[in-house]
């Protein structure tokens, strides 16, 4: 994308969605108007339609503040995701803002019930119009150039080949990878507006650097966060005289949110074991009778200030599913998942007896995936700040979970589980749990294979064996590859 200053057609396609914005917002309360008169829900008069009249200057000039306060007319990198949860909170906000301007200014005749029917039809009317735009706003910005920039090719070419499916997604188009200390390459790559992409292990002093070089290009620069970059996101703002600082708080929950969470946790595990008891006792049956074993499966895992408990889960796996891989992370074509296990991990129902737990205090419904010992120690010893996610309790769910998959890696989901205790609230709690329903119908549950998190996750003894077995049959195979080219001929 070219930025400029100039005004351009993208300029005035702002200044058409903006205004269509308040047009729909004004129509949402008019259509509601008819509906209900028509139909007859509500007796509707002449002086109830008066006073929204009243209000219309009001509605207009909050809706174009709100519009702007919720970004719904950014549109660069936007997903559809954002765009409805920028507008739930535009609608919810709006209604509010309309109900205090009619009291305020004495139009009391205007119905409650037009502004409560009215935030369906707003929210449909929208969203529609915004995910219109959406699709019009990439006729606007061309597909641009993208670089990556790694502290060595092998972290550029691994960034590469993680984000190369989604390019596309973003009018995005890989152009080269190049080291961070290849100055003029980088250069020249600012200077031609190509976005950077900068890799986790450059470092700071050069990352710097190229985001000064970004900024006066007027160029995108995106950066995969370390972990006190994480810890400084959203900080509050100290000036000593006239030194601004950053108060870096602590990373843990405060008194009156882990009161508030545990209340929340109770809550929300009674109700889930009560729905979902008669899928549970179902579940129950099928499992015993279709392997060898216990129905709920015990491990020892680690939740706050690493303390160990045991977790409860429907058996997935066959019994004795480890004993000669070791623990390993579980991937695609899982050959210790039983059948009725995919099921299960498919649709979730083998984490409900977990809610067991969040009842005795060990986890919560919401926080950091908890991980069992031997896990913990290979990563603790492998990954900075890995211990920090032991601030809080282990959760059923969590932000690594709804972002990533079952086999996202350690360091990927330990930047999420610190963005969330860094940025947590009551409000991000039920966006989670909401993203939570919306991953169980995803197609896609794991990203790599179990083979592949056998090499990477299993005994040492366990994966020479493995290299010993791949390495015996590539000969086979070139073996009998030789032995037909010899018949061949």
């Amino acid at each position: 994308m070219r930025f400029s200053h100039r005004f351009s057609p993208a300029h005035a396609f702002k200044i058409i969605y903006f205004f269509v914005v308040i047009l729909l917002v004004n129509l949402s309360y008019v259509w509601t108007f008819y509906l209900l008169s028509a139909t007859h829900i509500t007796p509707i008069s002449a002086e109830n339609f008066k006073a929204y009249v009243a209000l219309i200057p009001a509605i207009s000039i909050s809706s174009l503040i709100l519009c702007d306060t919720f970004h719904l007319s950014r549109f660069f990198r936007k997903k559809p995701g954002t765009i409805l949860s920028q507008t739930v909170w535009f609608v919810i906000v709006q209604t509010m803002v309309t109900t205090t301007a009619k009291d305020m200014l004495l139009q009391r005749a205007f119905p409650r019930s037009v502004l409560i029917f009215s935030i369906i039809i707003m929210f449909a009317m929208l969203s529609l119009w915004s995910g219109l735009c959406l699709h019009l706003s990439h006729k606007f910005y061309e597909k641009n150039r993208l670089v990556i920039i790694g502290g060595s090719l092998t972290s550029a070419r691994l960034i590469r080949d993680k984000i190369m499916p989604l390019l596309h997604h973003y009018d995005l188009e890989l152009t080269d990878t190049l080291i961070y200390s290849d100055r003029i390459g980088i250069r020249n790559a600012i200077m031609d507006q190509s976005e950077v992409f900068i890799c986790p292990d450059v470092p700071d002093e050069t990352k710097s650097e190229i985001i000064l070089q970004c900024a006066r290009k007027n160029t995108v620069a995106y950066m995969v966060p370390q972990y006190y970059e994480i810890a400084l996101f959203q900080s509050r703002i100290i000036n000593f005289d006239d030194l601004m600082v950053f108060l870096v708080d602590r990373m843990s929950l405060k008194f009156e949110q882990r009161i508030l969470k545990r209340v929340l946790d109770i809550i929300l595990s009674l109700l889930a074991l009560i729905i979902t008891s008669p899928f549970l006792l179902i579940s129950a049956i099928l499992i015993k009778c279709t392997s060898k074993g216990k129905v709920i499966y015990r491990q020892e895992r680690l939740t706050i200030d690493k303390k160990s408990y045991f977790i409860y889960k429907l058996r997935t796996m066959y019994s004795d599913a480890e004993k000669k891989t070791g623990p390993v992370i579980s991937g695609a074509n899982d050959p210790r998942v039983t059948p009725i296990g995919k099921f299960l991990r498919r649709s979730k129902l083998d984490e409900v007896p977990q809610f067991i737990n969040v009842l005795k205090g060990e986890m919560s419904v919401v926080g950091p995936r908890s991980e069992r010992p031997d896990f913990v120690q290979k990563f603790e010893s492998e990954i900075p700040a890995y211990d920090q996610r032991f601030a809080v309790k282990a959760g059923i769910t969590g932000l690594a979970q709804v972002v990533g998959s079952y086999d996202t890696t350690p360091q990927d989901k330990l930047r999420y589980d610190l963005l969330y205790i860094k940025n947590y609230s009551v409000l991000e709690d039920f966006k989670i749990i909401l993203h939570t329903f919306r991953v169980i119908f995803t197609p896609k549950l794991y990203k790599r294979s179990f083979h592949e998190n056998m090499e990477q996750f299993a005994p040492s003894a366990t994966r020479d064996e493995i290299r010993a077995s791949r390495k015996k049959r590539k000969e086979q195979a070139s073996e009998k590859s030789s032995s037909d080219d010899t018949f061949s001929i």
